[in-house]
This record gives structure tokens, C-alpha cells and sequence, in this order.
């Protein structure tokens, strides 16, 4: 977003640009392989069809000051009636003992989701909502500060929300810590994501990542 100032020197405009603000699409799933963005980001959209394993954003712009992670109609396939977890993993990074994810229930913030000293972060619960009268499939979004700085210590930390009307306890917020190691402080240049219990996406599933303001 930009802002036009008056004054200054006669004859002359002034503009400041903003950058606390505005999403730019960077990359998407999408059913059809190995399409590019549309707007010029340079990164090919990761493939999401009924069955895939995981999802691999490569090569994320360091142009951003903060990353966005938006999870639209999450849903696994498997022909159960079990919830699964989405994981998420940084910089091909699955050491263990590097991640920590905490998430719990808005109406009484107690931390009911906890997963402590992990190869990987634990996001929320969804069904198959194929089994589910196409009912309901997982809603979310995840924040990542300062994503393309090196920092100082070795916590990057990151924050969300999920939402899944019959999933565990609603809304849900949640906070995650990748720790333990100077690997951390290194700027995040890649994301992994796919489910636990080695379940797999359903087709409608789609994962957005976002730039948030210029650095």
C-alpha cells in the first residue's frame, strides 16, 4: 500500500510506501503439475491431487517480511472416521528435539494439543469430510515473523488459528517454537507439510503461502 503526502517543495509530489500491510500470493497448490505462479513470484505451485503424500514449497522469496500460511478445506483421505494431524516441518529440517507446538482451546486457553521436543510442528485435527456429508473440512492459518531474517537466538517462533466445526474444541489458537539448534536462526527458504499416521490428502485440500509486507 502506498501513501501520497502533501507539502514538501512546490511542484514536487511526496509518497511513502507502507509495507505493514498486503498479502501477496506466492505460490499454491494446485490439481494440475508444475504450474508457476501467476504473479511473478518465480515458484512453482505444488501439485495436490487425491493420495499426495506431502506438499513442498522450494525456493521461497526472501523479498517479505513475514510469511502467511493459509490451509483452505483440509481434509485426509482415508476411509475412516479418524482425525489426523497436519504436520509441518522448516528448511527440510526433521531433526528431533527441534520442534515444539502448543494449541488450545480459545474459550479457556488451556493448552490441549501439545507436542513437545519433535522431528516436527503438529497442527490441527481434520476428518475425511467425504465421510463426513462433505460437512465441515479444516479451516487455518499460520503466521511466521521475520521469516526471511537471520536471527540472534535459535527460537524462530510462529503463531496461528484453526477452525473445523466437528473437529477437537473449535477454534483453536496456536504457538509453535523450532529451537535447540544455530540451524534456527537461518532464514526460512523452504516449508514442508503432509499428515500424520502416514494419511493422505485429499484432493480438495489446497495450502496458500502468503508475503506480508516488504522487508
Amino acid at each position: 500500500m502506498t501513501i501520497r503526502k502533501s507539502g514538501g517543495a512546490p511542484g514536487t509530489a511526496s509518497t511513502v510506501t507502507q509495507n505493514y500491510s498486503g498479502y501477496v500470493l506466492l505460490c499454491e497448490t494446485s490439481p494440475v503439475a508444475d504450474t508457476l505462479n501467476a504473479n511473478g513470484s518465480g515458484m512453482t505451485n505444488p501439485q495436490m491431487i487425491n493420495g499426495t503424500d506431502k506438499i513442498t514449497f522450494l525456493n521461497i522469496p526472501q523479498t517479505y517480511r513475514d510469511l502467511k500460511i493459509q490451509f483452505s478445506y483440509m481434509s485426509h483421505n482415508t476411509q475412516n472416521d479418524s482425525q489426523y494431524r497436519i504436520t509441518w516441518w522448516i528448511n527440510n529440517d526433521t531433526t528431533n528435539a527441534r520442534y515444539y507446538s502448543r494449541g488450545g482451546t480459545q474459550a479457556t486457553g488451556t493448552p490441549g494439543h501439545n507436542s513437545d521436543n519433535t522431528d516436527r510442528f503438529y497442527f490441527f485435527y481434520n476428518y475425511n469430510h467425504l465421510n463426513r456429508r462433505n460437512d465441515w473440512p479444516g479451516q487455518g492459518e499460520i503466521i511466521i515473523p521475520n521469516y526471511s531474517s537471520t536471527l540472534k537466538t535459535n527460537f524462530r517462533g510462529a503463531y496461528g488459528t484453526s477452525w473445523n466445526m466437528v473437529s477437537l474444541s473449535y477454534t483453536i489458537p496456536w504457538g509453535f517454537n523450532y529451537y535447540n539448534n544455530d540451524a534456527v536462526k537461518l532464514p526460512v527458504t523452504r516449508l514442508d507439510f503432509s499428515w500424520e499416521s502416514d494419511v493422505k490428502f485429499c484432493v480438495d485440500s489446497k495450502i496458500s503461502l502468503y508475503g506480508i509486507g516488504t522487508k
